[in-house]
């Protein structure tokens, strides 16, 4: 084994946290998910401030959700077995 994979936590409390932190971080792109669907403004209040393109917000809140899944993926895989 190398020292990257070698760990004082047992496999499966190593499996169990990273199963645990994908269920926080998935609750937490929810929420910023209605978040962002729930309150993106149909008008300016002011004309002098541009309206913020709703395509731009939507795919601020995927491009995380994107990328959260690429760590989950490396990381799923860097677990012992």
């Amino acid at each position: 084994m190398s020292p990257l994979t070698d760990s004082w936590l047992s496999p499966a409390v190593a499996t169990a946290l990273f199963w645990a932190m994908v269920a926080a971080c998935a609750v937490s792109q929810l929420f910023i998910m209605r978040a962002v669907f729930r309150t993106l403004p149909d008008a300016p209040t002011n004309s002098a401030v541009p309206a913020p393109r709703r395509w731009a917000e939507i795919v601020q809140v995927l491009l995380p959700i994107a990328g959260l899944a690429a760590v989950f993926l490396g990381a799923w895989r860097a677990l012992p077995a």
